[in-house]
């Protein structure tokens, strides 16, 4: 097997982690002026309340649903981001993250509807280009705050580029995949030092005994 392209479910492909905050923030705004507006009759306000509810939860199921063949996996590594021959404006929405199996420990799959959850977790030689950049809690909130801006989220990574902290870590949902053929490929491609860990369902506990086989 030479390599594997999975299409990564979610917004988080295109937009920074937690944009989708933003559209309960906006509702709950709006619902608060039509409230104490007095401009209008009750019915229209509660009518153009219930609009923009709908129409809210319209969108995040839309952008929830979104998927991009944006997780390629191969004996170099594993790449993150939209490929290069995507248009999307935004310079850092068309970033790509190259992890080489050098700077990963392990890998951890676990299965979710209509495909898994992937994480990578980065090891402690890992660079400082891969580790990333985490902002403290304050300006973390800052962050989200600027989300609300218009267009605030082109200048910003996107959430699939963006490592979690505690350990090192990043996280791809995969559509069309199962558990079995994402542990095989990925042993197949991984080196035998990298770990390959599928999550059991044991109260959120991992199986050692699986992740210690997978080593060989």
């Amino acid at each position: 097997m030479e390599g594997l392209s999975v299409p990564v479910a979610g917004p988080s492909v295109i937009f920074p982690r937690g944009y989708l905050w933003t559209a309960p923030v906006w509702l709950t705004a709006a619902c608060g002026a039509l409230a104490i507006t007095t401009r209008w009759p009750l019915w229209v306000r509660a009518d153009a309340a219930s609009g923009l509810f709908l129409a809210t939860v319209v969108y995040l199921s839309v952008v929830s649903s979104l998927t991009f063949r944006a997780f390629t996996v191969d004996r170099a590594g594993v790449r993150l981001g939209l490929p290069a021959s995507t248009r999307r404006r935004g310079r850092k929405r068309r970033a790509v993250m190259q992890i080489p199996w050098q700077q990963i420990e392990r890998v951890r799959i676990a299965a979710r509807p209509s495909g898994v959850r992937l994480e990578v977790i980065l090891g402690p030689n890992a660079s400082l280009a891969v580790r990333g950049y985490q902002p403290r809690p304050a300006m973390a909130v800052v962050h989200r705050i600027l989300l609300l801006i218009p267009f605030w989220y082109l200048v910003l990574p996107t959430g699939l580029i963006s490592p979690l902290d505690g350990p090192p870590r990043y996280r791809a949902a995969l559509r069309g995949v199962t558990v079995e053929q994402m542990r095989r490929a990925l042993r197949t491609l991984a080196p035998p030092e990298v770990a390959i860990a599928v999550l059991v369902r044991r109260g959120r506990s991992v199986s050692s005994a699986r992740a210690a086989s997978e080593r060989a």
